[in-house]
C-alpha cells in the first residue's frame, strides 16, 4: 500500500514538474525583448523571428509526436524531450543571437512533443482523474508562465542581465528530468505502458483527418494560442512604446497571465460535466475579444484589457484540451487528434505572432496587429460552436 501511494505521489509530482517547465522558456522572452534588442543589437525582424520561432516549433514538433511514441513509447519519449528541453535552455545562455535562436528552436520542439504527450499520459495513467488533473496541470502551465513573465526583468537586474534570467529556468528542467525518470517503466498506478498499434494509429489518423470536428478544434486551438503568444511576446513592447518602463510592462504582462488562473482552474472542472461546450466557448471567446478591443482603444484602458485578456485566455486553453480529450473516441485517437490540433494550431499561431510584429514594423503602430487579433478571436468564437457540439469523432 505504501509503495503504491509513493508511486502515485511520484507520478503526480512528475506531472507537476513537467507542467512547471513547459511555459517559462517561452514566457521569459517577451519581457526581455527590449533588453535583447539593445544588448545584441537585434533588428525588429530578428525579434519577430525569436518570438515566433518557439511557437512555430510547437507546430512542427507536434507532428513528430506520433512517430516518437511508436518508436520509443510514451514515457521514454517524454523523458527524451525533457532532456532536450533542459539542454536547450542551457545552450541559450552561451554566445549571441545564434545560440539564443538555436536553443529557443530546440526548446520549442521539445515542448511541442511534450504538449502532445501530456494529455495522453494523463488519460493512460489516471483515467478516473482526467478532468481534475487536466485542470491542475493547465493551471500550473498558466501560473508558471505568469511567474516567468513577472520576474524576467527583476531577475535580469538581479543576476547581471538576460543570461542569468534565462539560465535559472534550467533548474526546474533538471527537476522534471529526475522525477520523470521514476516513471519510465510503469505508470503511477503500477500498470505497464500500453503499446500503440501502428495499424490502429493509421486508421485513427484517417478518421481524424476526415472529421469536421477536427478542423474546428484546429481553428479554435490555433487562434486561442495565437492570442496568448501574441500577448506574451508583444504586450511588453506595446506598453513600453506607450511610455511604460520595462518593469511596469513585465508586471502588467504578469497581471494578464495571472488574473485568469483561478477562473481557468474552476472552468476546467466544469468542462467535463457540460455536453455542449459551444455556448460557453462562445462566451469566453467574446471576453477575450473585448480585451483586445480595450487594448486597441489605448493605454488608458490597459488594466481592463489585461484583466479581460487574462480571464478569456486562461479559460480557452483548458477548453481546447478538453475538446481534444472528449471529442476523441479512443486512446490512439487522442494522441492523433492532439498531434493534429496542436501541430496545425501552433503553425497558425506562429504565423500570426510573427505578423503582429511585422505589421507593427510596417505601419509604425501596433493598431493593425491588435485589430487582426480582435477579428481572429471572433472567428475563434464561431469555430467553438462547431467543435463544442456533443459529438465525438467516429473511431477509425
Amino acid at each position: 500500500m505504501k509503495s503504491r501511494k509513493l508511486a502515485l505521489a511520484l507520478g503526480l509530482a512528475s506531472l507537476f514538474a513537467i507542467s512547471l517547465v513547459l511555459r517559462p522558456p517561452v514566457a521569459v522572452i517577451g519581457p526581455l525583448l527590449p533588453e535583447l534588442k539593445s544588448s545584441l543589437n537585434l533588428s525588429t525582424l530578428e525579434l519577430g523571428l525569436l518570438s515566433a520561432a518557439p511557437v512555430l516549433c510547437f507546430g512542427i514538433g507536434a507532428f513528430a509526436s506520433v512517430w516518437l511514441v511508436k518508436r520509443f513509447g510514451l514515457r521514454l519519449s517524454m523523458f527524451l524531450m525533457l532532456i532536450i528541453l533542459t539542454l536547450s535552455m542551457g545552450l541559450r545562455v552561451f554566445g549571441g543571437f545564434a545560440s539564443l535562436l538555436i536553443g529557443t528552436l530546440a526548446a520549442g520542439l521539445a515542448i511541442a512533443v511534450a504538449n502532445v504527450l501530456l494529455p495522453t499520459i494523463v488519460r493512460v495513467d489516471h483515467p478516473k482523474r482526467v478532468a481534475i488533473l487536466t485542470g491542475g496541470y493547465t493551471t500550473v502551465l498558466a501560473l508558471s508562465a505568469s511567474f516567468a513573465a513577472s520576474i524576467a526583468v527583476p531577475s535580469s537586474l538581479a543576476l547581471g542581465g538576460w543570461v542569468g534570467a534565462l539560465a535559472i529556468w534550467t533548474i526546474p528542467g533538471i527537476l522534471a528530468v529526475v522525477l520523470w525518470f521514476t516513471q519510465l517503466r510503469v505508470s503511477s498506478s503500477g500498470i505497464a505502458e500500453p503499446k500503440l498499434d501502428r495499424s490502429e494509429l493509421k486508421a485513427e489518423a484517417k478518421a481524424v483527418t476526415r472529421s469536421p470536428i477536427t478542423w474546428s478544434i484546429v481553428i479554435f486551438f490555433g487562434i486561442q494560442s495565437l492570442g496568448f503568444y501574441a500577448v506574451l511576446n508583444w504586450l511588453p513592447s506595446i506598453l513600453i512604446r506607450d511610455g511604460s518602463s520595462a518593469s511596469e510592462a513585465g508586471a502588467l504582462l504578469g497581471l494578464a497571465t495571472f488574473v485568469g488562473v483561478p477562473t481557468g482552474l474552476l472552468m476546467s472542472g466544469f468542462y467535463s460535466k457540460i455536453k455542449n461546450l459551444g455556448p460557453i466557448g462562445l462566451g469566453i471567446s467574446l471576453v477575450t475579444a473585448t480585451g483586445f478591443a480595450f487594448l486597441l482603444a489605448g493605454s488608458q484602458f490597459i488594466i481592463p484589457a489585461c484583466v479581460l485578456l487574462g480571464l478569456g485566455q486562461a479559460a480557452t486553453f483548458p477548453l481546447s484540451l478538453s475538446l481534444i480529450s472528449t471529442r476523441a473516441s479512443t486512446q490512439s485517437q487522442t494522441t492523433v487528434l492532439s498531434s493534429t490540433a496542436q501541430g496545425y494550431g501552433y503553425l497558425l499561431a506562429a504565423i500570426g505572432t510573427f505578423l503582429v510584429g511585422f505589421l507593427s514594423d510596417l505601419t509604425g503602430s501596433w493598431s493593425a496587429g491588435i485589430l487582426m487579433l480582435l477579428c481572429l478571436t471572433i472567428v475563434q468564437a464561431v469555430s467553438v460552436l462547431i467543435a463544442g457540439r456533443p459529438k465525438s469523432i467516429p473511431a477509425g
